[in-house]
């Protein structure tokens, strides 16, 4: 042919950049892979076969193969990044392979950060790098050790239990009395929630020190109806920390505080007598009421 290499070469890189360039614009996919794409078509223009070239579309095809095929790269590179940082403070399960062998080991923990390298994602659980691909199985916050199923303790709502409450570190256990409103599943341990508990409070769970019956008296009174954590303790001396809500409270002349908490957590294990809760029937009620006015008539 009469046309030079040189010179068809020109007029294909003239036609590439008119193509590309509008489409880059669009897109806005940054430079990862069009060096190496452009690289490649240039190559092939500078040794094609000068009797036998190639036509103009045929390499315009191929360019936009290789825009098709960056386009996936990129969205997949960015769909991966999303998935790994939304693992961010959860706790996986996952496999990894020990250097130079062929030993896989089991990784759990929670996930503290994310590194990208390649366009590839890695949670770092550990100070380890795992690949997103190898997470098995993800919770929430913590990895429950707990899986036994809260409907084998559901007959115990409604009705008058008695349990144990216990402090983890001392080993100190004291004896609880209430009504079980519901069933919570905790991280190693299933509970009862009971209301209405009477408890003797030595303390007030707090940084600040409460033997002052003052302090216990004022932070009892401005916590009524809320959510507070209180040391009880029982006549042999035990002391246990507990939270709930606090219902009412009472201080005796000799300084003895007692108070009844609703929402108190006693493990479901622990419980040692099952009661029908007591209601005040309907006749009694009205045997009471008459006996109040007959009372009043007569004063």
């Amino acid at each position: 042919m009469g046309v030079s290499s040189v010179g068809n070469q020109k007029t294909i890189q003239q036609i590439i950049d008119e193509t590309s360039a509008p489409k880059t614009s669009q897109r806005n996919t940054g430079e990862l892979g069009k060096d190496e794409f452009l690289s490649l078509l240039i190559t092939q223009l500078q040794y094609q076969d000068p009797l036998n070239p190639q036509e103009d579309k045929e390499f315009i095809a191929q360019m936009a193969q290789f825009s098709a095929l960056e386009q996936m790269q990129n969205l997949n590179s960015s769909y991966s990044a999303t998935q790994a940082f939304a693992l961010i403070g959860k706790t996986i399960s996952a496999n990894l392979k020990e250097d130079g062998s062929s030993t896989t080991n089991l990784i759990q923990g929670e996930v503290t950060s994310v590194r990208m390298q390649g366009g590839k994602a890695f949670v770092v659980v550990n100070n380890q790098d795992i690949p997103l691909e190898n997470v098995q199985e993800i919770n929430n916050g913590y990895i429950t050790l707990n899986d036994s199923n809260l409907s084998e303790y559901t007959g115990l709502i409604g009705y008058d239990c008695s349990g144990y409450v216990y402090d983890a570190y001392t080993g100190e256990i004291i004896k609880v009395n209430g009504v079980v409103k519901e069933i919570y599943k905790g991280a190693y341990e299933n509970y009862a929630v009971m209301d209405g508990v009477n408890v003797n409070v030595a303390a007030i769970d707090s940084s600040i020190a409460s033997v002052d019956r003052n302090y216990r008296k004022t932070y009892l009174e401005n916590n009524i109806g809320k959510e507070v954590s209180l040391i009880i303790s029982d006549s042999s001396g035990n002391e246990v920390p507990v939270t709930g809500i606090l219902k009412d409270f009472n201080v005796s002349a000799d300084g003895k505080v007692t108070a009844v908490l609703d929402g108190l957590k006693a493990p479901v294990d622990g419980i040692t007598n099952i009661r029908p809760a007591k209601v005040q029937s309907e006749p009694e009620e009205k045997n009471k009421a008459e006996e109040e006015t007959y009372v009043d008539e007569t004063l």
